[in-house]
Formats: structure tokens, C-alpha cells, sequence
């Protein structure tokens, strides 16, 4: 089980480098000669997220577990937020979603010192605010980083002939694995 959380811890750094294209609009995306991957970021500029990660075997309801751990807003980078402040379904998404926590306004924060500074003519928290109210009102989509480290796991396994550990792999993800926020006790996340 250690093995495979390794695994996977590091995988799921390797998908939080990768480049994504935001949302903005990129007016050089259809220019010939320009190539495709300007105004493309990784998601990890502050490495926060990243360095967050790690992982801890435990016992849930007698048994045991691996449990993958990381910062409160990784949800947000994984699966998005919903335009116009619209909460999900705790229920439904097995989440809570009581607003903005703590770690999403310091990783907003961050990005918005390290990215942005400040608007011409306003101060950093104006500036921060503005960011987080454009979050609140058109939403941000996801990368579903999770999912994509899981299956590039098993893909790479396969590739390699490892059938077998592929296959574990899977089950081990299926019954046994579950994802934490670092502030919280409850599971978010389980696939």
C-alpha cells in the first residue's frame, strides 16, 4: 500500500506541474507561428499545493486505509467552482462547501502576489478581492489532476507489461484509497 501511495503522491505533483490553458481569452491561441502553449500556466506557480501532498496509512472503521492529504482548496483546483457563488450538494458531491475556507483566500492570495500585484490605482487586498469576487461570479473550471495522475498510473503500468500491478492498483484506488483536506478530519474526496 506505501508503494502505491508513492506512486501516486508523485504523479499527482507531475499533473499539478503540467501547463493548462486558463480560462481567459487568449487572443494569440489561433495565431500562425505562435505556438500553442503560450499563455498556458501550471496550476502549481506556488508550489503550495504541491508541497502539500503526502500521504498517511490509516485505520477507518477497522480498516486500513491509505489516505492521500493535501491543501483545504484542493478541491477547487480538481473539480472547479460553480459561477454565481452556487454551492454544491454536500450530499451529493460528498463535500462541504460552507463558503471560502482559509486555505483557498491565502492560495488566491499568493497566486494574486505572485501573478498580478496589484491593479493600477488599488491596493493588494482590493486587488485580491476583485480576483476572489470574479472566482465567485463566472466560476473556475477544475483539471481533475486527481483522476488524470490515477489513469496515467494504470496506462504507464500497462505499457510497461505490469498487468498485474495495474490491476491492484485499481482496486487499491477503488476501496482504499481516500483524499483529505489538511485542516479536515472528514474524507472530501473518494474515489
Amino acid at each position: 500500500m506505501e508503494e502505491m501511495l508513492e506512486i501516486l503522491v508523485k504523479q499527482l505533483k507531475v499533473e499539478l506541474a503540467k501547463k493548462y490553458q486558463p480560462r481567459a481569452y487568449n487572443m494569440n491561441r489561433n495565431t500562425p507561428g505562435v505556438p500553442k502553449t503560450i499563455g498556458q500556466y501550471p496550476k502549481n506557480n506556488t508550489k503550495r499545493l504541491s508541497d502539500s501532498i503526502g500521504y498517511e496509512i490509516r485505520e477507518v472503521d477497522g480498516e486500513e486505509m491509505g489516505v492521500i492529504v493535501m491543501e483545504d482548496y484542493y478541491w477547487y483546483v480538481d473539480r472547479g467552482r460553480k459561477p454565481s457563488g452556487e454551492k454544491r450538494d454536500p450530499k451529493k458531491d460528498n463535500i462541504r462547501t460552507t463558503g471560502y475556507s482559509s486555505g483557498f483566500r491565502k492560495a488566491v492570495d499568493d497566486w494574486v502576489k505572485e501573478k498580478i500585484g496589484t491593479f493600477p490605482g488599488l491596493s493588494f487586498e482590493t486587488t485580491s478581492f476583485l480576483v476572489r469576487r470574479s472566482i465567485w461570479m463566472k466560476g473556475i473550471s477544475g483539471i481533475n489532476f486527481i483522476n488524470n495522475a490515477i489513469d496515467n498510473i494504470i496506462d504507464e503500468m500497462i505499457k510497461r507489461g505490469e498487468e498485474d500491478f495495474a490491476e491492484q492498483f485499481e482496486e487499491f484506488v477503488d476501496e482504499k484509497l481516500l483524499v483529505l483536506s489538511k485542516s479536515s478530519k472528514d474524507i472530501t474526496y473518494n474515489q
